[in-house]
């Protein structure tokens, strides 16, 4: 089921605007982050019973590094999160419950590690 989640978060994400895409997977957790760089992000969290809620994010950061969105208004996720980034150089995903215009701070713990890849866009410069 996550397989077909993550195939229809890519497709729609970068089709757009044919853009880098990055996509990071908890270890030991069932939950996966899908964010289109310059547009709309997808969380999937698994319920435990087979099924997934998504929420739907909007890129708030990007660097070569991070690339971190918020939770869309009007959206109550499960869990009490507010902003989510993907660190590519640390393979991790926080959870943030405020909102901020940077990275996670040194201090923030991850939620989890995780497998963090970049799918290069066409209009990509790397």
């Amino acid at each position: 089921m996550r397989g077909i989640l993550l195939c229809i978060s890519i497709v729609a994400l970068s089709s757009a605007a044919n853009a880098e895409v990055w996509i990071a997977t908890c270890a030991g957790k069932d939950l996966e982050y899908v964010q289109a760089v310059g547009g709309r992000g997808d969380l999937h969290l698994g319920q435990g019973n087979g099924t997934y809620q998504t929420i739907t994010f909007t890129q708030t950061f990007h660097d070569a590094e991070t690339v971190c969105g918020a939770v869309d208004t009007g959206q109550k996720p499960v869990i009490p999160v507010v902003q989510i980034c993907a660190s590519k150089s640390q393979q991790a995903i926080y959870l943030l419950l405020h909102r901020h215009k940077g990275p996670p701070a040194p201090d923030e713990a991850p939620y989890c590690h995780a497998v963090v890849t970049v799918i290069p866009g066409s209009n990509s410069s790397q």
